[in-house]
């Protein structure tokens, strides 16, 4: 009795397992042979075989042969499109050192801009003077800067990176 209740449970654990089992997209680096994972959920930028620049998207489902997409930034009525994985040139995806990094600078940006737009004020309460207000302004949207500079990596399909549907 004990092993066929342990059989039965076996069974319905993997029949649970694989009725739940997501489907994902893994890019696998022609080079290294590492391999990067996307999930459904997962909010990406990709850009077509005819598109010029990146779309910002998040990924809703992957079938066997499309990935289907929900478009935030789109004002259309259908803001979803399935796209073919053989229409993808290349996905970009930032990493959330990026997102923080992009935070701070924002941040820094903003202090920046104020500091040099109030360095006459700050200059007379502070005994200072306008230039050095002006300067650490200027050092302060600098530092802001770079975190946008710097770009995510670009995962090409079909040249630097192999896409599978598993």
């Amino acid at each position: 009795m004990k092993k066929t209740t342990a059989i039965l449970v076996l069974l319905l654990n993997i029949l649970c397992l694989s009725a739940f089992a997501q489907k994902q997209l893994e890019l696998k680096d022609t080079v290294t042979g590492k391999v990067k994972v996307f999930k459904i959920g997962q909010t990406i930028r990709y850009k077509g075989l005819e598109d010029t620049d990146f779309e910002k998207v998040k990924i809703q489902n992957i079938t066997a042969t499309t990935i289907v997409f929900y478009l935030p930034d789109e004002d259309e009525s259908s803001p979803v499109r399935e796209v073919p994985l053989s229409e993808i040139k290349s996905i970009q995806k930032a990493t959330t050192i990026h997102n923080v990094s992009r935070v701070v600078g924002g941040l820094l940006i903003l202090g920046g801009a104020y500091t040099m737009a109030s360095s006459g004020a700050l200059a007379d309460n502070g005994g200072g003077s306008t230039g050095a207000y002006l300067g650490m302004g200027a050092g302060m949207v600098a530092v802001g800067v770079i975190p946008y500079l710097i770009k995510p990596k670009v995962y090409i399909l079909g040249e630097t990176h192999t896409a599978s549907i598993r």
